[in-house]
């Protein structure tokens, strides 16, 4: 098997076509992207679809598993923000500076929903997001084992609490 998708490379992967971030190259955004994913509440969702995609990919090869199309359909059926939306549902603010390059903030009395499933309570396994990104017609060459017990499991209450987050800026 080769080496599993890292869950902060999927969130990279997926958040990097933020609208807003299109001008600069990766090279500028790295810090940015890093803050994002520090300040991210759905780690946890990241790790298992990472884990997901990682499995079909093993067993079908990553030509008939594009990752740019198993994100668009899992990441609005988890709740998670669209790219276009991340930034102003959690907080962030994008600023440039004199030399035109990017950098983020959040002010220290910004309030932002944990956003995530939407559930309080959430069970929810590899398997899961597998059959359901199936049922939409991705990776169909693919065969769950249905005799091999899920090895990642994703069980937790969700607070529908607001979250205070403490101030975070990057300047790259």
């Amino acid at each position: 098997a080769r080496k599993a998708l890292n869950a902060f490379v999927g969130f990279r992967c997926y958040y990097i076509t933020i609208p807003m971030l299109k001008p600069w190259p990766m090279k500028k955004l790295s810090n940015l992207i890093g803050l994002l994913w520090e300040g991210d509440p759905n780690k946890s969702l990241w790790s298992l679809m990472a884990k997901a995609w990682s499995t079909i990919r093993d067993q079908i090869g990553k030509d008939q598993a594009p990752l740019d199309q198993f994100f668009r359909i899992i990441c609005p059926h988890l709740k998670l923000p669209d790219p276009a939306s991340y930034l102003d549902i959690h907080g962030w603010i994008l600023t440039v500076n004199e030399e035109g390059d990017p950098s983020i903030s959040r002010s220290a009395d910004s309030e932002f929903a944990s956003i995530g499933r939407g559930d309080t309570d959430i069970a929810l396994s590899v398997e899961d997001i597998i059959t359901y990104v199936q049922s939409l017609g991705y990776a169909h060459g693919f065969i769950l084992d249905n005799n091999k017990p899920s090895s990642t499991f994703l069980g937790q209450s969700i607070s529908s609490n607001l979250e205070r987050n403490t101030s975070a800026t990057s300047d790259t």
